[in-house]
């Protein structure tokens, strides 16, 4: 299988103490206006690679959440997704590898984990939370023509909980 793997910095705002030795990256934290949660962009290959471990090992990280409805609008993923709550601020972290598997049909692996912040309130909450894939991918063809997989923390599968198509 082919593989690309990608770190971009292009106009970026990166810490110094996100990039130490473990190469974590974590991009400024995303507030849209259909959100009200904070979401954290991270490429990290180790921290993918431990948390693909876990889930594959039914070993969950985060609270529970569900991913109802993915789709690719420019350059946003529109993320729909369902948690309950209701009476603390919720966080999303998006995490990818930096890796680009090239084989056709290209695809980019995406783990997303849910911090409900010890809420303890019963409201059923459905939000949908935007990727910048330009920021995190920066202007590179395949941000354009790959899909996109999206698994869950709980999602103990090879199966993604969701995936949008490219567009070729």
């Amino acid at each position: 299988m082919n593989k690309l793997l990608m770190f971009t910095f292009l106009g970026l705002m990166v810490s110094c103490s996100d990039i130490g030795e473990s190469d974590d990256i974590t991009l400024d934290s995303s507030f849209n206006d259909s959100s009200t949660s904070t979401i954290v962009l991270r490429i990290n290959e180790e921290l993918f690679s431990t948390i693909e471990n876990n889930r594959k090992n039914s070993i969950p990280i985060g609270d529970t959440f569900t991913i109802n409805n993915l789709k690719k609008e420019g350059d946003y993923l529109k993320v729909n997704l369902s948690y309950s709550g209701g009476c603390k601020s919720h966080g999303f972290e998006i995490i990818w590898d930096g890796i680009i598997y090239t084989d056709a049909p290209c695809f980019i692996n995406f783990l997303i984990i849910h911090d409900g912040n010890g809420d303890t309130c019963e409201a059923n909450i459905t939000e949908t939370i935007d990727i910048n894939l330009m920021e995190l991918l920066g202007d590179v063809e395949q941000k354009d023509i790959c899909g996109y997989n999206l698994f869950s923390s709980f999602n103990t599968s090879e199966t993604p909980d969701i995936f949008v198509e490219g567009t070729n």
